[in-house]
């Protein structure tokens, strides 16, 4: 029968080596209409991009997540194994949140009149 210490070293394992496939990068697409008439009237967009990861996660993050009751010689109970994934699960979900967090995106406007008369060939004004 394995020891709580064996048992606790395969649950950081296992849990750590999931954590680290944590990996996602989201794709922010910003597109500004101007409206206008004529030439004034144009559509601009740009890309952003955000990664959000743990892959260098350590292992040791879920060092004692394993229930207390489970170790060499006992009965093991239903209970105390789902009280385990309980807070592996929500471990997990703490950890994956932190890694989240609120990005900015900034985009600066400029419209085609003013381009056109700024930039025209006498230079900037």
């Amino acid at each position: 029968m394995a020891s709580y210490a064996t048992l606790n070293n395969n649950m950081q394992t296992q849990c750590g080596r999931q954590l680290r496939t944590f990996d996602r990068t989201m794709l922010l697409r910003v597109n500004v209409y101007v409206r206008g008439t004529g030439v004034t009237s144009y559509t601009s967009g740009g890309n952003y991009y955000h990664r959000f990861e743990y892959v260098n996660a350590s292992y040791s993050v879920y060092s004692n997540y394993l229930y207390s009751r489970i170790y060499t010689g006992q009965l093991i109970y239903d209970q105390d194994v789902q009280a385990s994934i309980t807070s592996v699960v929500r471990r997990t979900v703490d950890l994956i949140e932190g890694r989240m967090s609120n990005r900015t995106v900034n985009a600066y406007l400029c419209h085609a009149s003013c381009h056109s008369s700024c930039h025209s060939s006498r230079g900037r004004r």
